[in-house]
């Protein structure tokens, strides 16, 4: 007998082929996930039908086996699977009193609308893929670290109990001692965490961007809503380009011939793609899956034991440890934004994008956000902010070379300080940024060396 993937849950099931590209599924006893229990003869009408939004869904049940808690007896289960539409589940009430359940349609349950799971064989590589159209703007990623922050880990369902997303994988790598991730996080506008490395995918409100980041250099996310970093690329402006070299990644585990793995993507329609394997794959053959889906940009986040999906109540990969970070879609219940998304981006650092450095230090108990400008060259600015009010009397300064008085200042925080680089002479400059109190005394400040014409990162 033929053997077919359940349309609905993915077990494999024995099939039997009927008429007109139908399809009847039997198999072993697994109540369908994500449904609701139908306890009554009541809900029927004798010798009729009734259509059914989401009842139990049975696999398998022999004769003599039981349906739902009120003891019915079943004759069979089946699951019915026509070529178009979506599933759609009736009960037929038979004369004897059994039920059979039978599902009218095609497709995954969850196909269809602006998200969407199902599991496929791309390019050779088995593949659960959870689809998320982000034109429509009621659906929101964010990252999420555990909940004792970050150094900490947590169980997944942990993680889906206390966050409830609509769905969720896997984050980025962490170290397995220190549990601390090893590339960027940023959550509700702030990082997270810095971790200096790879590339990430990074949302904005207008947009989403993919953006290749200069390795072990702060950067500026305050366009961003929410980011997580990753790596090794898998595909930038529709190639398949797995390229390790110069992400920062140094794990052999990474790069295994054939290992789980899990990967983020987007299309030209602005589809973002959440990919677990279904098996061990290379990142060359994950690389060519992903660019077969139509991903104009993708990336490898953390896998192996790590690997974890969660669909609709549904636990579709398990991992084998607690996590650090998850990645989390949610479904608002009215639009963040009436405005179409721009084409997604790919902003890569060595190719002319110049993202902001941003530059931490202390003034009292006071935390200080210095974002230098995107590069040394005509009119910029400096964007300052910090965790708390700064006291009464106290400012920002910032100073270029050896001026004593401030070249700009702001008594209030975050403050945009604006400067004009073009009247600098060719060479090397130096860069002052301090909180000053009331009697014009430093109380905290960080200095740099940076070279007329350079990119903003290029300071030391």
């Amino acid at each position: 007998m033929e053997m077919m993937d359940c349309p609905h849950c993915g077990i494999l099931l024995p099939v039997r082929r009927r008429a007109a590209g139908r399809a009847e599924y039997y198999g072993r006893p697994g109540v369908h996930p994500d449904v609701r229990q139908l306890r009554s003869r009541s809900d029927l009408s004798a010798g009729g039908t009734r259509d059914v939004p989401r009842p139990d869904l049975v696999h398998g049940a022999r004769r003599g086996g039981r349906f739902g808690t009120d003891g019915r007896r079943l004759l069979r289960t089946a699951v019915r699977v026509e070529e178009g539409g979506h599933p759609r589940l009736r009960l037929w009430l038979l004369s004897a009193g059994a039920l059979i359940l039978v599902g009218i349609g095609a497709g995954p349950a969850s196909a269809g609308g602006p998200l969407s799971y199902e599991r496929r064989e791309v390019a050779g590589v088995e593949l659960h893929v959870i689809e998320i159209d982000l034109n429509d703007r009621r659906l929101v990623v964010s990252p999420a670290v555990a909940a004792r922050g970050i150094g900490h880990g947590e169980e997944f369902s942990a993680f889906i109990e206390r966050l409830a997303p609509a769905a969720a994988i896997n984050g980025t790598f962490f170290d397995k001692t220190t549990l601390r991730p090893v590339a960027d996080i940023v959550i509700d506008g702030k990082l997270a965490h810095f971790g200096g490395m790879g590339t990430a995918v990074a949302f904005a409100q207008d947009g989403v961007d993919f953006v290749r980041l200069p390795k072990s250099q702060h950067v500026d996310w305050c366009d961003h809503g929410a980011a997580i970093a990753g790596g090794p690329l898998l595909v930038w402006e529709g190639f398949a380009k797995p390229s390790p070299g110069g992400e920062g990644f140094g794990d052999p585990a990474v790069f295994a011939r054939a290992a789980p793995r899990t990967a983020i993507g987007i299309t030209a329609q602005n589809h973002l793609l959440l990919v677990t394997t279904a098996r061990g794959t290379s990142l060359g053959k994950l690389a060519a899956a992903m660019r077969s889906m139509g991903c104009l940009y993708a990336f490898n986040l953390d896998g192996g034991g790590s690997a974890a999906m969660w669909f609709r109540g549904k636990m579709i990969v398990t991992p084998k440890r607690p996590l650090t970070n998850v990645i989390c879609l949610y479904v608002r219940d009215s639009s963040t934004s009436r405005k179409p998304l721009r084409p997604p981006r790919g902003l890569d650092w060595r190719s002319g994008h110049r993202p902001r450095p941003v530059l931490h230090f202390a003034a009292g108990d006071v935390r200080v956000w210095a974002h230098l400008p995107r590069e040394w060259a005509g009119k910029q600015s400096v964007i300052v902010e910090a965790d708390a009010l700064l006291p009464e009397g106290w400012l920002v300064s910032v100073r270029l070379d050896d001026e004593m008085t401030p070249t700009v200042s702001a008594k209030h925080l975050p403050a945009e300080l604006h400067l004009d680089l073009s009247r600098l002479t060719a060479g090397k400059h130096r860069i002052w940024i301090e909180i000053l109190d009331g009697e014009s005394r430093t109380v905290g400040g960080i200095e740099r060396i940076f070279l007329l014409g350079t990119a903003g990162h290029h300071a030391w």
